[in-house]
């Protein structure tokens, strides 16, 4: 019988195993972190507005290149205007003249450039340091992509080990029923002893349900975090080594400066006094260069207007001085001012918040490896206890109470294990993500 019931529980792992695996791709932590990097959704947007500055940055040098125009134009003078020459010039009367031909045609070329404009030279260095802070938004993102990754891997990692502890439980539960109910048959166990029994089996059905629900809804977030659809396949390839997955937490010192939202915010500090210099430089005079060449036709005849062209060329220099604009430019160099205070403000409250988020981080670390090494202990010991009075209740030494009373232990501790190694994975990803080293480490994986 009890050989029969070990066949059972065998075929039941297994049955569950594949259950979750769901035939599909077997990812390890690192290939499902490769691939969100590569297909989420989000990595395309940040990218798009890496290649929005680098156009913007074009467009900004734009203004200190030669700028050349083409003009042209064709009049039909209709009906020309009337010059009164005064009397005497020509004859005792005023003499009525109409100067000009019926069509005119002129055509233009002119060239442009700016010679000196400080505010033009600010804005060219603001639209560099923009792209820098977009290639600093692309990789902030990245880490969030790889931060979510592993969150959500480590979730199905959990229930994979927990779906595993729920089976080993029903397995025995499963065989301890099947002598039970053999004793019940026979009239040598009372009912409300073999109920208590199908209770607690029944109970430990119930966590496999709702530990494989859970399996399930683990997976399709992580699908989500990687940018898969929620109807591809997909299993994870890692189980726990509690010795390989589990090291002693570093005591080195760590800092902030690589966190990507702390560079942001020095980013926006340098872009905020970069335009604060453009605002001061509008105070300053321009300088601007021209050189000009064109051509003009007549004729009181369309078809003879273009037989002739009279051609003419300059060039010249324009200096712009500005002298008052209605307190405008000293409004916008206040604005200025007040923005980069503020800007620097934040990233002076922000930094404190990210140096106790590390700190915090630091301690849960090392409270999550010591509550975890206790509660793998505290397992191992749970286990062994139970097998003991399992043992011991099978011999008829002890009672049906000693023997559920271990198993609610074991199950307790079991329990216990869970939280704290969830929470000890966590803590690690989290440190790396205060430090801004999560690339750092998805490279050690």
């Amino acid at each position: 019988m009890k050989k029969h019931i070990g066949i059972l529980g065998v075929a039941l792992i297994l049955t569950a195993t594949q259950a979750f695996a769901q035939h599909g791709p077997v990812m390890s932590l690192k290939e499902c972190i490769n691939y969100s990097l590569t297909n989420n959704p989000s990595g395309s947007v940040y990218g798009n507005q890496v290649g929005i500055a680098q156009q913007q940055n074009r467009e900004g040098l734009a203004g200190y290149l030669p700028q050349v125009n083409l003009t042209g134009s064709l009049d039909d003078n209709l009906k020309r205007q009337v010059t009164i020459i005064p009397a005497g010039t020509f004859g005792p009367e005023p003499t009525k003249v109409q100067f000009g031909n019926q069509y005119a045609s002129t055509v233009t070329g002119q060239l442009d450039q700016v010679i000196y404009d400080q505010t033009l030279i600010n804005a060219l260095k603001a639209s560099k340091m923009n792209v820098e802070l977009a290639e600093l938004k692309l990789e902030k993102n990245e880490d969030d992509i790889i931060y979510n990754t592993a969150s959500a891997y480590y979730q199905v990692l959990i229930y994979r080990e927990q779906l595993k502890l729920v089976l080993e439980n029903e397995r025995k539960m499963e065989q301890l029923v099947a002598v039970q109910k053999l004793q019940f048959d026979i009239g040598v166990l009372q009912e409300s002893s073999y109920k208590r029994v199908l209770v607690n089996y029944n109970n430990v059905k119930a966590q496999y349900d709702l530990t494989q629900m859970n399996l399930e809804m683990a997976l399709t977030n992580l699908k989500h975090a990687m940018g898969m659809s929620a109807d591809d396949p997909l299993d994870i390839a890692d189980s726990i080594d509690f010795e390989k997955d589990v090291p002693m937490p570093s005591n080195e010192k760590a800092a902030i400066t690589q966190k990507a939202d702390y560079r942001i915010l020095q980013q926006n500090i340098l872009l905020q006094e970069i335009d604060l210099k453009r605002k001061r430089a509008q105070y300053l005079p321009t300088l601007a260069g021209y050189a000009r060449y064109g051509a003009n036709a007549f004729g009181n005849e369309f078809q003879n207007t273009f037989n002739q062209w009279y051609d003419y060329s300059a060039i010249g220099l324009k200096i712009t001085v500005p002298v008052f604009s209605g307190f405008r430019r000293d409004s916008q160099v206040r604005q200025g001012e007040l923005t980069l205070e503020n800007t620097k403000l934040n990233l002076s409250i922000n930094a404190r918040l990210y140096e106790v988020q590390l700190q915090n981080s630091q301690v849960q670390l090392s409270a999550g490896f010591v509550n975890l090494k206790s509660s793998k202990e505290n397992l191992d010991l749970a286990n062994e206890v139970f097998e003991m009075t399992s043992l011991q209740y099978e011999k008829g030494t002890v009672g049906l109470s000693d023997f559920l009373n271990a198993d609610y232990a074991k199950k307790e501790a079991q329990s216990n294990y869970i939280n704290s190694l969830l929470n000890y994975l966590m803590a690690n990803i989290n440190i790396e993500q205060s430090k801004g080293t999560i690339k750092e480490f998805v490279n050690k994986l």
